[in-house]
């Protein structure tokens, strides 16, 4: 089978997303490979598929026991061959599966980065390495653990195999540190957009937070959901909290005792409760793709740790909301987690992290906006999708409290933090001022003003850029040239006096409602059976598009996106009584129709402006290999565009290829009746797999071609 019918048959999606199409041919190529891809984004497709197309066992290295456990459930359920190694099985279990791995039965075997395997199995037939969560390899990244640089030695051992490295979250310097580390061999690279459009990013004021949450939960009441607290006391207080509102809440920490630890998860994973109040051990490798919103009640240290905590939200695509609850008096709190005693380099890398994302909780402008930008993404414009995108602002003119900081800060040197600024604008009593500084024109002329105002203002100039707080060492308030022309009193300030929030147009509801809680209850009945989770069995993806689309047969269950071949045996009848019966009792017909048929090609997805550009410098007469210079893209990707614009008959595949190599593999296509594997063993290495897909696309047109003419 093709990549594409293995997309379709065993996981039963109609096409690939973002960038795993080219992604999966390279990796097909045996070429090193590196990916970054959002959360959700269906990195795992981009080395499970290429498992089921290579002969030998793929390893995947992961950095927590959940999300072994969560995947190889979720590869079964499929038919698929896999199997996890780690220390909560027994030797027996161990055994069973390392004699799975001698008799080659398995496609797939998820380790930890530490694991014994390679020193128990002396030359096991690898074909393929995915180190997922790479990022853990990297000082420079936000959640570096020693453990993984034991994975350098990977290239050393097995020259030969090629490796997938894959993450949702690093930037430039840590992809290089990433790709260093494990001494990829001049690895494609392929980085996807961080933007995570059916996510809501909200942050407010951390005063009165408990209400605040309060009213946050009963907008979503019956959703699943995570709240991040700082500190293993809060996750148990709020629990309770919650427990004693009327909320089914428990808690999650490293303190709490493994086995209820594992249990309270669980409980999370199999919808039996709808809120875990965890601190940040909870979640990575979680792939519970039916969680509706993300909730920080403190500070997170970095950005790339609020980007993948927030990302576990709507990992199925549908509407989720992330909210910080932000105060300034975190960040000051976060500061002893992120030092490093003994290691002031690593300490200020971390440092540096922590005031970016001080920084975004100040925003007053598109927080989506700023998260790209961070990741060294162009923003598209206004997001529509977050709390400044819908928000009205009043502001007004604060030249004269402009000055009075600027001033101060001028004359106490440039050498003071925020909170001492405030304190000689307020001249406050019982605080310990230089006396010299006492005696300045500008002590005391604040008086007028609040410390919380005072505070605010100076966070607002800090945003705007008319001050600067320098990363590590001293946090002392520095003023940037903008500053200038307001001291002169040639400049205006403006600043915001009030917020008026819009509501966002609310996401419609196109499908039936009393049917999609009927299938989720079937759903969990059906999961509770097979000891997997619910969204394992399927999607609120899925469901969804059941409830839209109301599909009977087994024809109409297969162009349903999440039912492959196994799916449709296992769960299509038990939906599709439920969906006729629900359509009997409200006197309602299929709507299947209104649903367009699957394509057996990936390519039948929209033109877009990167398959554009390679059409454009392919028509002005340059080469696949040119063109993939030129562009900085793989030549598998300049192929695969190509065969988009061959099978819709733009581009004649005979000005792509010679007609001796497109003879050659015409022949070994039919002689190998279309499966993929045979045609490339047939071929050899003298043909790749972008070669073989563009004369794979030619043929079925010249077929489509001939039908319609008869």
């Amino acid at each position: 089978m093709s990549p594409i019918e293995i997309l379709q048959r065993k996981f039963g999606y109609a096409s690939f997303r973002l960038e795993q199409d080219a992604i999966i041919t390279a990796v097909l190529e045996k070429k090193d490979t590196f990916v970054l891809m959002p959360t959700g984004g269906g990195k795992s497709l981009c080395y499970q598929i290429p498992a089921l197309m290579f002969d030998g066992l793929t390893i995947v290295v992961s950095p927590l026991i959940a999300l072994m456990k969560d995947q190889v459930d979720a590869l079964k359920v499929n038919g698929i061959e896999a199997a996890f190694l780690n220390s909560t099985q027994s030797v027996e279990e161990q055994d069973q599966i390392l004699q799975q791995v001698h008799a080659n039965t398995l496609k797939l075997l998820y380790l930890a980065p530490e694991s014994s395997f390679f020193k128990r199995v002396s030359k096991p037939n690898v074909s393929l390495i995915a180190v997922d969560e790479a990022h853990c390899i990297s000082h420079w990244g936000h959640d570096f653990r020693p453990e993984y640089l034991m994975l350098s030695q990977l290239k050393k051992s097995m020259p030969d195999v090629p490796v997938i490295a894959l993450t949702a979250t690093a930037d430039k310097i840590t992809r290089k540190d990433i790709v260093d580390k494990l001494a990829l061999n001049n690895p494609l690279t392929f980085i996807s957009s961080f933007n995570r459009a059916n996510i809501r990013y909200k942050v407010e004021a951390k005063k009165n937070s408990f209400e605040k949450l309060l009213y946050f939960l009963r907008q979503h009441e019956d959703e699943s959901g995570i709240i991040y607290c700082l500190s293993r006391a809060a996750t148990e207080r709020l629990a309770e909290d919650l427990t004693l509102k009327g909320f089914t809440a428990l808690p999650y920490h490293a303190g709490i005792d493994k086995g209820q630890r594992s249990k309270n998860q669980d409980q999370f994973i199999r919808d039996e409760i709808k809120i875990i109040v965890a601190t940040v051990a909870f979640g990575m490798g979680i792939d519970k793709s039916n969680v509706r919103f993300v909730v920080h009640m403190d500070l997170p240290k970095n950005i790339e740790s609020y980007y993948q905590e927030t990302g576990r939200a709507g990992r199925d695509g549908l509407h989720s909301e992330a909210l910080l609850l932000y105060s300034y008096s975190d960040v000051a709190k976060m500061k002893k987690f992120v030092e490093i005693e003994g290691n002031p380099e690593q300490s200020a890398i971390y440092l540096k992290k922590l005031n970016q994302m001080a920084a975004y909780g100040e925003l007053e402008t598109c927080r989506r906006e700023y998260l790209l930008r961070y990741f060294d993404e162009k923003p598209t414009g206004y997001c529509g999708n977050c709390d400044f995108c819908l928000t009205n602002f009043e502001t007004m003119e604060g030249t004269i409290y402009a000055q009075k900081i600027f001033s101060a800060v001028s004359r106490l040197q440039e050498r003071h933090t925020p909170s001492y600024v405030v304190d000689f604008l307020r001249g406050t009593p019982n605080v310990k001022i230089n006396p010299e500084h006492k005696l300045l024109k500008t002590f005391g002329t604040g008086r007028d003003v609040s410390k919380e105002k005072w505070g605010i203002i100076i966070r607002e100039l800090i945003i705007q850029g008319y001050l600067h707080i320098p990363d590590g060492g001293h946090q002392y308030l520095k003023l940037l040239s903008k500053s200038e022309g307001v001291l002169k009193g040639t400049d205006k300030v403006m600043l915001i006096t009030s917020k008026d929030r819009m509501e966002a147009a609310e996401h419609p509801t196109s499908y039936e409602v009393p049917l999609f809680a009927r299938m989720k209850d079937l759903r969990r009945k059906l999961a509770s059976s097979e000891n997997v989770p619910p969204y394992i069995v399927l999607s609120d993806a899925t469901l969804t598009e059941l409830a839209s689309y109301l599909p009977f047969t087994v024809e109409e269950f297969s162009r349903i996106n999440g039912f492959g071949e196994i799916k449709i045996r296992k769960y299509a009848k038990p939906f599709g009584d439920m969906i006729r019966d629900y359509c009997e009792e409200v006197n309602i017909q299929s709507r299947i129709h209104l649903l367009p048929p699957r394509s057996n090609n990936v390519e039948k997805s929209k033109d877009s402006e990167t398959r554009q550009q390679t059409l454009t410098l392919f028509k002005k007469g340059y080469d696949i290999h040119e063109i993939s210079n030129l562009r900085g893209l793989a030549a598998s990707t300049i192929q695969s565009h190509l065969a988009f614009y061959v099978e819709r008959g733009q581009i004649d595949i005979e000005k792509v290829m010679e007609r001796r190599d497109i003879e050659v593999i015409s022949h070994a296509i039919t002689n190998s009746k279309g499966v993929w594997a045979a045609i490339k063993e047939s071929l050899g290495q003298q043909y790749s797999y972008g070669q073989i897909k563009l004369v794979r696309v030619a043929m079925e047109k010249s077929k489509k071609l001939q039908r319609e003419s008869v």
